[in-house]
């Protein structure tokens, strides 16, 4: 017994890890079976992919150019190799086979982290809080698509592992080194990584400066941490090379967080309101965690400022506050929608922080209950309650607002088959559609209709121009 659990501790991680995999195929499979579609409801997932395969199939003008400038390189590299397969691509498991890992191994680094974290160090404490980010719906759907939050999730846990290690101990600076490359990633992913580099050189310098340690080294800790701004060092000097403008990521018309801030309606509901700020964020958030896991972690934070080692402590909530507060300031100036679901996504960011409050709540349960299994079971039941219920009754929101723009894109979409022939847009199209997709190989339902404007191809191109053709439809663009 007692070696059993000897193998489950010092190899949690990696059970974490083949949990996750498993339950996240097994999930993306399921969402297939549902709706072949379920893995591209995010229009943004689609565009990432399709920017991926520019990278390598683009017939005007393939390579790094087509990196674009909003969009932070890294998720596409990434993307890349699995998009050039074609029933990836097509299907949406090209994002899968980057965001399910980045998912698994981001669970796994936090289960490290909470070992880390707790002075007793008790594995089930850890496995709850592992499997509590994964499994949450909104956490485990965004780790199926080919969106950006989790691969910036991994990095981003990944170096608030490795800076917990330094701080925990000084003079490992590769536990520094190792913190700086994950940093360097992440804002290679997503803009709110941005302000981490910029706090841990910071305070790298205050730290080291007043440490003990000879000047060698101090210099030499200072540089590494230094060297996560290389990443950010990199983009603007990219944009600066490739369009002129250093800042172009940020002053991209139409494109930019900051253009749609100053172009949006909502601008004057959140700019510098935070009333109204706080107000979606914290609604957001109960609808994402739910009351008793927030509920856990502010308990958790209060049991944190009561006992000991909290000095430690307070820096890794520091760390792990950074980017969710960099959302909130975003909002503040204004960049964002009035719509709860909308900025569902980027609440993923503040969910290690619940997980690791919710940690200290755990572990300082009264004895009473940590003794009796049942008792922790039920405790630990509870904080899943909630999540649940959200599969249960279809309210995820980040699923939800996936499969809402989808369908709010569908409803311009006008189908044609046999049992539509009666309607005005069949026999007139070029007065109703702008583009027309004419299949070469139709299925029964639409063989009829494809072939009556294949006989009367000369009155379509009155009015069409050819966009694209291959060998299984063609495009056809209003003149």
């Amino acid at each position: 017994m007692l070696q059993t659990q000897s193998i489950i501790q010092n190899n949690g991680h990696w059970i974490v890890l083949g949990i996750v995999i498993a339950l996240g195929l097994s999930v993306a499979f399921y969402l297939y079976s549902l709706d072949k579609y379920s893995l591209l409801y995010f229009g943004d997932s689609v565009s990432h992919m399709l920017g991926a395969r520019k990278l390598v199939d683009w017939s005007e003008n393939p390579g790094f150019a087509q990196i674009g400038t909003v969009w932070l390189p890294l998720p596409h590299l990434l993307l890349m190799p699995f998009t050039l397969v074609d029933p990836l691509f097509t299907t949406g498991f090209a994002g899968v086979a980057v965001s399910l890992p980045s998912l698994a191994i981001t669970s796994a680094l936090l289960y490290k982290m909470i070992r880390t974290h707790l002075v007793s160090g008790l594995s089930y404490i850890a496995f709850a809080g592992a499997l509590l980010y994964a499994l949450n719906p909104n956490t485990l759907y965004l780790g199926l698509t080919a969106m950006t939050e989790a691969p910036f999730m991994l990095f981003f846990v990944g170096s608030a592992y490795f800076f917990q290690k330094w701080y925990t101990n000084l003079e490992h600076l590769r536990s520094i080194g190792l913190c700086s490359i994950f940093l360097v990633l992440a804002t290679l992913c997503r803009y709110e990584g941005w302000i981490l580099p910029l706090f841990l050189a910071s305070f790298a310098i205050v730290v080291l400066a007043k440490s003990n340690f000879d000047g060698r080294k101090k210099v030499f800790g200072i540089l590494l941490a230094l060297a996560s701004l290389s990443g950010i060092i990199f983009w603007i000097g990219y944009n600066a090379i490739q369009y002129g403008d250093p800042l172009e990521f940020a002053n991209a018309q139409y494109y930019s967080a900051s253009s749609q801030a100053l172009n949006r309606d909502i601008r004057q509901t959140l700019f510098l309101q935070p009333a109204n700020v706080m107000t979606v964020y914290g609604i957001t958030a109960y609808t994402m965690y739910g009351p008793m896991l927030l509920s856990a972690a502010l308990v958790g934070y209060i049991l944190h400022r009561r006992t000991e080692g909290r000095n430690k402590r307070r820096m890794l909530y520091v760390f792990l506050a950074l980017p969710p507060l960099f959302t909130i300031a975003s909002l503040l100036a204004g960049i964002g929608e009035m719509n709860l679901w909308f900025n569902s996504r980027f609440l993923i960011l503040l969910l290690p922080l619940i997980i690791m409050l919710t940690a200290v709540l755990l572990q300082n349960l009264p004895n009473k209950i940590k003794k009796n299994r049942s008792s922790v079971a039920a405790v630990i039941s509870v904080l899943f309650l909630f999540q649940t219920s959200m599969i249960a009754f279809d309210r995820v929101p980040t699923y939800l607002d996936a499969k809402g723009g989808f369908l709010y894109t569908l409803r311009t979409y006008d189908e044609i088959i046999e049992s539509s022939i009666e309607k005005q847009s069949f026999s007139e199209p070029w007065s109703y559609d702008n583009w027309m997709v004419m299949g070469k190989e139709p299925d029964p339902d639409g063989a009829h209709a494809a072939k009556y404007w294949q006989d009367r191809r000369d009155v379509l191109d009155q009015h069409y121009k050819k966009a694209y053709e291959n060998e299984h439809y063609e495009i056809l663009e209003l003149k």
